[in-house]
């Protein structure tokens, strides 16, 4: 069961392609686990509508905020 569903604006995925493979496969890995989940080492609230995406990998972390689309409350945009 997802808890909610992730759609990414141009400037995230921007980010993310300049990436290495591994790293990617690691948030998109981290990304799906927290729809699924509810554990905030993964996708944790910051403020009112702001959240954070958590991924930590071959020494670095990366965090992605995300918003949520007030059209559809399962779908946080990144």
């Amino acid at each position: 069961m997802k808890y909610f569903e992730t759609r990414f604006l141009e400037e995230a995925n921007k980010f993310i392609s300049k990436l290495n493979l591994k790293t990617v496969k690691k948030i998109f890995y981290n990304i799906d686990l927290a729809e699924q989940t509810n554990d905030p080492k993964l996708f944790k609230k910051l403020q009112n509508d702001i959240w954070e995406f958590r991924t930590k990998y071959a020494g670095l972390q990366i965090r992605l905020l995300a918003f949520w689309d007030k059209t559809d409350k399962k779908k946080p945009w990144l």
